[in-house]
């Protein structure tokens, strides 16, 4: 049995420099967040309230 159990990190080689992880701003509450790419606009907690 393998003991490799850690996630693979992702590879963002093939997205457009406009669609990486950098800090946003939510749409909802105005606060800055790590996204994940362009169509991450909404914090994790106001993501989650909806």
């Amino acid at each position: 049995m393998s003991n490799n159990t850690k996630k693979p990190e992702a590879d963002y080689t093939f997205r457009s420099e406009d669609d990486r992880p950098k800090k946003r701003t939510c749409l909802n509450c105005r606060s800055n967040f790590t996204s994940e790419g362009w169509g991450n606009r909404l914090c994790t907690s106001c993501r989650s309230r909806t």
